[in-house]
């Protein structure tokens, strides 16, 4: 009994070894490169063309810098950095992911800054989620989730409040023909 209890035990620690050497010597920016260039034929597919500069690999991920989507929506970003998950991948059955990003900006009619961020992306073929979406320091900033349904490309559901700088307050009336806005007691949050 001994004899198998320390084989499971030696095969539960070679397992974990492997994945763990798998994860930190992962040819990161070559992940990326596929990544992107996977990513970018799903888009076009839906009308978004992208655009970015390079892909720099790092320990359990990639940065992609310069990204550009362009279609109805313009989105433009100075650099985003994304780490797989993938033991939530694996519960979820879908591909999880934390995104941080610098200096996103959306050209919707005009310029919005959305500053820099962090989110809990999960996208499987029915929906696209954006968890605890956290932007900071620009000109509009959101916090809460956001779900879209990627072959409509349209906001399925949303829960987040919506801050914006007194310049731009009367712009989100406008935005309300795109997005579900909703103003209650004087605060924007987007809701659906």
């Amino acid at each position: 009994m001994k004899k198998y209890i320390f084989a499971i035990i030696k095969t539960l620690v070679f397992v974990i070894g492997f994945a763990v050497a798998f994860y930190y010597f992962m040819p990161w920016r070559e992940v990326g490169n596929f990544a992107m260039s996977l990513a970018s034929s799903r888009l076009e597919r839906n009308g978004l063309r992208t655009a970015w500069s390079d892909v720099v690999g790092e320990d359990g991920g990639f940065t992609v810098n310069n990204l550009a989507l362009r279609g109805v929506v313009n989105v433009s970003c100075e650099s985003v950095t994304i780490k797989p998950n993938f033991a939530s991948s694996v519960l979820s059955l879908a591909g999880v992911c934390e995104l941080r990003f610098r200096g996103l900006k959306v050209m919707l009619g005009q310029s919005f800054s959305l500053g820099d961020g962090t989110v809990l992306l999960s996208a499987s073929p029915s929906e696209i989620l954006f968890e605890q979406l956290r932007t900071r320091g620009g000109d509009i900033m959101l916090n809460g989730d956001v779900a879209i349904n990627p072959s409509e490309m349209k906001i399925s559901r949303a829960e987040a409040s919506v801050n914006v700088s007194s310049a731009l307050e009367g712009s989100l009336g406008v935005l309300q023909n795109f997005l579900p806005l909703v103003n209650e007691g004087g605060r924007w949050y987007l809701r659906r």
